[in-house]
């Protein structure tokens, strides 16, 4: 059967934000004592549920016990690819070379790496269920993680069919409505469209139909100093935040050309 798809990618340019710190993960327990509640939840929790959760960005849900479970092996596989392509999570900086400090650091330790395969290898045990964390609070999918923003502006609409091929170019631009000349602090990017969130999907295109896209803004004098390149959309990533002291000019009347990758 062959599907149209009705999409409108939003952009957000919002003035204030404040960041959330990582939360601290106690190390796993001995390698022939690890259980899922004691030692792996914890670990998923920081690293993995933000996009494995319904409705999110990731093919299945790694929340529960049962959830969980027969995904064991593949979890122990990705994990341990470490700075490689295909890790989960995703992190590809090198654990010896040059700055390890990062604000917002979800990868793994290697002692979480280790409990993580020892685990699988053990036959994915439960543990004892008055182990289990508590489960961490996220927003819906649909809410903006800088809060509300000060200026929405949306792209124009476009639609592709559900058997269509890859396809990139100019989805089209945009005023601002800006009337006066604002320092941007923060952008965030969401994709609205009409797909239902209630079907389970096993891919991330079962969601989304926009993998990246470029913005561009451009001021009414047009000149080379008044086009600016922001941060690229793509799915999954989080919203920018730029320095109290390195905030990006957004001139009155800028346009904003929103660029298919």
């Amino acid at each position: 059967m062959t599907m149209q798809t009705g999409v409108s990618s939003v952009v957000v340019l919002a003035l204030s934000l404040a960041s959330a710190p990582r939360a601290a993960v106690a190390q796993p327990a001995a390698h022939d004592d690890v259980t899922f509640t004691k030692d792996i939840a914890p670990i998923l929790q920081r690293s993995c549920q933000k996009c494995h959760r319904p409705n999110s960005l990731a093919p299945m849900s790694l929340i529960t016990y049962d959830e969980v479970r027969p995904w064991a092996r593949s979890i122990k596989q990705r994990t341990g690819l470490r700075n490689r392509m295909g890790v989960m999570p995703p992190w590809y900086i090198e654990k010896d070379i040059g700055i390890q400090q990062f604000k917002d650091d979800w990868s793994l330790s290697d002692a979480e790496i280790a409990a993580i395969a020892a685990w699988a290898d053990a036959g994915a045990p439960r543990g004892n269920p008055a182990d289990m964390p508590e489960p961490p609070a996220f927003i819906d999918v649909d809410e903006w993680e800088i809060g509300q923003p000060d200026l929405i502006v949306s792209s124009p609409p476009m639609e592709m069919k559900g058997t269509a091929p890859d396809w990139w170019g100019m989805i089209g631009q945009a005023d601002s409505g800006l009337t006066e000349d604002r320092y941007v602090a923060a952008i965030e990017y969401k994709e609205r469209n009409n797909l239902d969130r209630g079907v389970k999907s096993d891919t991330v295109g079962g969601l989304f139909i926009v993998h990246h896209s470029a913005l561009t803004t451009m001021a009414p004098d047009g000149g080379p100093r008044d086009v600016f390149t922001w941060p690229v959309h793509e799915v999954g990533r989080n919203a920018d935040v730029f320095d109290e002291a390195a905030g990006v000019m957004l001139r009155a009347g800028s346009t904003l050309i929103f660029p298919s990758t």
